[in-house]
């Protein structure tokens, strides 16, 4: 088994620095605005710069390098607004808050998003920052007690580990993975070092559904005395937020045989798999529980099981021991496809985990919970209403309903597509009340982050290959 070196001191995360690009505007085109007549027309004047489209609406300096990166192909909308993470001194807010102050200026007529050039700076940035209460960061998690197993591939475990050091780094969980043999296994081990992860990387020829289930064995053997809690999972579950983990397992009786998980979303899923611990969710057994399962001769037996690895998991306890699942609503297997802002807008708890965000829809968990270097990881997904009907989920998205939500409505927006037959009712046992999908809804999606400096950058956008994208930059700084 490959493990990681010895354990370093905690050092600071190193700050990635955006390089930016200083566009210098064309002498022919400033003659061209200024001199030529200017013609009665209802077109939209544009510019071409470094190949990408620039509309006559955006009026100020956008950052070209960000634009890259977004693939932004057109821009018609681009501005910038310092955020000030202020901590509550009472640390008790609610999950949603509602603002006075817009979070775009207004004009004093028409659409308020084409911005006069005097209510931005030069650079797109708006003059006056805004102040978002935040609650006081959660004190470092030790979940030393926690183990965590994955049956994966060493490409996709490097894939993974920046979504891990979110949740796992410098946390004292440790996460052992059962990988087919590679070679680059040891540059892995240092990577996730570097992050500070605790790794072990062990290699098995079996087959993915063998090797999964054979994560059981190899987590009781490896426990360590400190260890409570077995956690098996897939490559793509992320957890939120660690302290919240570790306080929810405080809810059950690690000194017993327990069997923790969460169903699918989707009856039908259930109706195929059956009542069990959805692998993605993240699957916890207790320490006495795997370690019955462990015995050679059930597991030898449940390893003949013709079913998926978690269903095998679930199948085993039930026919070898009486334990049967605890179900928490907070682990989020996500059988869910398309469109899934209407389960992360809705205003509720936000979860302990979620899966499929690298296949069945996209949501790059990694780069939405950068914000947590400045405001903690209560403030990943919590929400703020503006003045103007705009809504920010923190690491998701900023949207305008086209109807104003009535304060304390729980309802969950179904955006999603149907799967395996699935229909409304198909999903109120884990998210109802539901409500139907808003067609007239306008959304910019976060899709990048970095961390610069003492700063945070989120990019959200909305999308419009026809008219043009329109980008909101934040800025997050600590007050």
């Amino acid at each position: 088994m490959w493990t990681k070196p010895a354990d370093k001191p905690r050092s600071s995360m190193g700050k990635r620095k955006l390089l930016r690009f200083v566009v210098i505007s064309c002498i022919v085109t400033s003659f061209t605005i200024f001199l030529w007549p200017r013609l009665e027309s209802d077109r939209v004047t544009t510019e071409t710069v470094s190949n990408i489209t620039i509309t006559s609406d955006v009026g100020c300096q956008p950052d070209f390098e960000a634009l890259r990166r977004l693939n932004v192909q057109k821009l018609t909308q681009y501005v910038r607004r310092e955020v000030v993470a202020s901590e509550s001194p009472s640390n008790v807010l609610p999950l949603s808050q509602r603002l006075q102050v817009p979070l775009f200026p207004q004009k004093p007529h028409g659409d308020q998003l084409h911005l006069p050039e005097e209510l931005l700076h030069e650079d797109c940035l708006i003059p006056n920052p805004v102040s978002l209460q935040v609650p006081i960061p959660p004190r470092h998690a030790d979940a030393s007690h926690i183990d965590f197993g994955v049956a994966t591939t060493i490409e996709r475990l490097n894939d993974s580990l920046d979504a891990f050091s979110h949740w796992a780094g410098y946390t004292n969980a440790h996460i052992f993975a059962l990988v087919e043999p590679d070679e680059r296994a040891h540059e892995v081990l240092l990577k996730a070092d570097a992050l500070g992860i605790n790794l072990s990387i062990s290699e098995s020829s079996e087959e993915y559904q063998r090797r999964y289930f054979s994560l059981v064995p190899h987590l009781a053997k490896n426990a360590r005395p400190e260890t409570k809690w077995s956690c098996v999972m897939d490559d793509d579950t992320f957890f939120l937020s660690m302290p919240e983990l570790v306080k929810g397992l405080k809810e059950y009786d690690e000194t017993k045989p327990m069997y923790v998980g969460g169903l699918s979303e989707s009856i039908p899923q259930v109706g195929v798999f059956g009542l069990m611990g959805f692998g993605g969710a993240g699957v916890f057994l207790s320490r006495p529980l795997i370690q019955e399962l462990s015995r050679p001769e059930v597991f030898e037996d449940c390893q003949r099981m013709d079913v998926t690895g978690d269903r095998r998991i679930s199948l085993c306890i039930y026919q070898y021991t009486s334990v049967r699942l605890t179900i928490d609503h907070r682990l989020h297997q996500l059988d869910m496809m398309g469109d899934v802002s209407g389960f992360f807008e809705a205003e509720r708890q936000p979860p302990l985990s979620v899966h499929h965000w690298k296949s069945w829809f996209h949501a790059d968990m990694a780069k939405a919970s950068a914000v947590t270097e400045i405001c903690g990881d209560s403030c990943l997904l919590r929400k703020w209403h503006f003045g103007d009907g705009w809504i920010l989920t923190n690491g998701f998205s900023v949207v305008k309903y086209s109807s104003e939500k009535k304060p304390g409505d729980r309802s969950m927006e179904l955006t999603w597509d149907s799967h395996n037959g699935a229909v409304f009712e198909s999903y109120l046992h884990e998210l109802g009340p539901l409500r139907l999908k808003d067609e007239g809804k306008i959304s910019y999606l976060h899709e990048d982050a970095i961390i610069d400096g003492n700063r945070v950058r989120q990019w959200y956008v909305h999308r419009d290959p026809e008219k043009g994208d329109k980008v909101l930059e934040l800025i997050w700084r600590a007050a």
